[in-house]
């Protein structure tokens, strides 16, 4: 009961509005919830209803933090309840797509389902145009496909399409956002960029890295460079051992690529398979569309 009152309630809050813009409305009601927990003031609210803003209390907490995520303690401390209560609306909240959570880093940021509510139009139509060249990917390797965009520092993943070979360390989901150049797709959207965006994008995420474990500014560096060289990212296993994965970055001509597929398998299955064929297939599926009519229409 608390989980399906919970979803129609933030259904209602977000469907007209921006999710970027939302916190400082939020702020307003997390003050007026710990006004009314404090045993001064009785809230003039319905029995049973705690639950609802302690889950709008938590989605404006981690969206105040959302460029660097955030973990259930930490937001437990800001809003002053109890772990057990956070991790409990936290694994609510994850499981409506509100928020997403990575398994690495221990942190939780806003979800797609929040994006989708906000009708942040542009990205889910580009989900869209994308849909049947990457179910070709998908058919012709049979291999897991990733779409994932560029939101600030961070990339999100927009799709992901399992293959017949399922992984099971693959975390990254639909919603989730990692820091730009982590995982292929990732590295992919951070090559494609001038020296001097690359640089202010690992001054702003240099303390994030540290999450995910062999990832150090020199590192990227040096995969950027071989990246750029190839002209498609390759993860060589250093996100998870087991894991290997192309990607390449698309978008229009003269303009900085913001979208990114990667093709992941398993480090036995690559031996079989030719990077160059994955590369080639991403070129052939992907690269020849018109991406500034996919700009316009998305």
């Amino acid at each position: 009961m608390e989980k399906t009152l919970t979803f129609h309630i933030m259904v209602c809050y977000f469907h007209n509005m921006k999710v970027e813009n939302h916190s400082n409305n939020i702020d307003e009601r997390v003050k007026k919830y710990r006004s009314t927990t404090s045993g001064d003031i009785k809230p003039a609210r319905v029995s049973g209803s705690q639950s609802v803003y302690r889950a709008i209390a938590i989605l404006s907490g981690v969206a105040r933090n959302n460029a660097t995520g955030i973990t259930a303690t930490k937001l437990a401390n800001e809003l002053e309840l109890t772990l057990a209560t956070t991790h409990r609306l936290l694994r609510v909240l994850a499981s409506e797509g509100m928020l997403t959570f990575d398994p690495y880093s221990k942190k939780y940021h806003l979800g797609l389902e929040l994006y989708t509510l906000g009708m942040e139009a542009r990205h889910f139509g580009l989900r869209n145009l994308l849909a049947t060249p990457m179910e070709r990917i998908r058919e012709v390797t049979r291999e897991t496909v990733f779409l994932v965009v560029r939101s600030g520092a961070d990339a999100l993943c927009l799709e992901r399409l399992d293959g017949d070979f399922p992984i099971r360390k693959l975390t990254l989901t639909v919603g989730s956002r990692r820091p730009l150049g982590v995982g292929a797709g990732s590295l992919a959207l951070l090559a494609a960029e001038s020296d001097e965006v690359v640089e202010q994008v690992l001054r702003h995420n240099d303390k994030l890295y540290k999450d995910y474990a062999g990832f150090t500014l020199e590192k990227i560096r040096e995969a950027i460079a071989l990246t750029r060289k190839r002209r498609a990212s390759f993860n060589d296993g250093r996100l998870a051992n087991e894991v290997r994965a192309v990607g390449m970055a698309f978008g229009p001509l003269g303009e900085p690529p913001y979208a990114a597929v990667s093709i992941a398998t398993s480090q036995a299955r690559m031996e079989e398979q030719e990077r160059t064929k994955f590369q080639a297939l991403l070129k052939s599926e992907i690269g020849e569309l018109d991406w500034n009519l996919i700009r316009d229409t998305s």
